[in-house]
């Protein structure tokens, strides 16, 4: 997805997942039954560098504990030996110790490279390394397997150099899991509404989200085209035009706002009835879900 609305330090991000502390927490005060669907936004970002196998890893660990239901989103792409990368952007800077597009780079190059040590210090090899989809989805399968309850949301990224074959290529690969049909735990969700279109007709069972960044446009009356369920808007988006849920839930859709880190924006799109939150910090907002103010 888009920009963060995130003002943590990195000394936050340096620390482990508070898991057991806040398993416990859970247990004490009983809460209410799930209504809320919560997304780790590139994994348990807000606790671990994000898109690594650490991050994923974190947010599963989380709804173990938890007993929460859990959807970990994650952005694709293609690698130069063609296969789909769990990265956000097209480039490497920013997240990893080298420079470079990432369509650049096979995946034995990228597993190679430091994604770790620009958000934590003295990382580990778990921190450091970039996921696949591949790999991803097989973590989300063994996890389901234990029974946790964790779903998945694949954005496909575009613009990018092979175009909708991005499309193509997690259709095939959710079908060698059976996860292509009704039931799946998988939505797909992107900014290009092309792309979802194509998606549809691919796997036209799975769930789909339209995400949008500066404005509403042709989708300000809160109407989407048929068979895709959910709007994902930035947070601020939704603070220029609060009454855009209410006009997509007279539509028959949901709103998945993102990136929700701070309390103020998490109380924020709670009062306006969102159905799914998108976040870096999904133990912030389920405290938030659950207050004792809500009940």
């Amino acid at each position: 997805m888009g920009r963060r609305h995130d003002s943590s330090s990195n000394s936050d991000r340096a620390g482990l997942t508070p898991l057991g502390r806040y398993a416990t927490l859970i247990a004490v005060n009983a809460p209410r039954p799930q209504t809320h669907h919560i997304f780790a936004h590139r994994g348990f970002s807000g606790h671990q560098p994000e898109m690594t196998i650490a991050a994923f890893r974190a947010a599963i660990d989380w709804a173990a504990e938890t007993g929460l239901r859990l959807g970990l989103e994650c952005d694709v792409q293609f690698s130069a030996d063609d296969q789909l990368i769990c990265l956000h952007d097209s480039r490497i800077d920013r997240t990893s110790t080298t420079t470079g597009v990432a369509f650049d780079f096979t995946v034995a190059e990228l597993k190679a490279i430091d994604f770790g040590s620009r958000q934590t210090p003295n990382p580990t090899d778990e921190q450091r390394t970039l996921i696949t989809l591949a790999e991803l989805l097989i973590m989300v399968r063994d996890a389901r397997q234990r029974d946790v309850d964790v779903t998945l949301a694949i954005e496909t990224k575009h613009p990018n150099p092979r175009g909708l074959d991005t499309e193509d290529r997690v259709a095939a690969m959710l079908a060698e899991h059976g996860w292509d049909r009704a039931g799946s735990p998988v939505r797909i969700i992107s900014f290009s509404m092309e792309a979802l279109i194509k998606a549809g007709q691919l796997l036209p069972e799975l769930e789909r989200t339209y995400l949008q960044q500066f404005d509403f446009g042709e989708y300000e009356t809160g109407k989407l085209p048929d068979g895709i369920e959910a709007f994902g808007p930035d947070i601020a988006m939704l603070k220029a035009d609060p009454d855009f849920v209410a006009r997509a839930r007279d539509n028959g859709h949901e709103v998945h706002p993102w990136t929700l880190n701070e309390p103020a924006d998490i109380d924020f799109a709670l009062s306006l009835g969102v159905q799914g939150l998108t976040t870096d910090y999904p133990d912030r907002v389920w405290g938030h879900v659950n207050a004792p103010s809500r009940a």
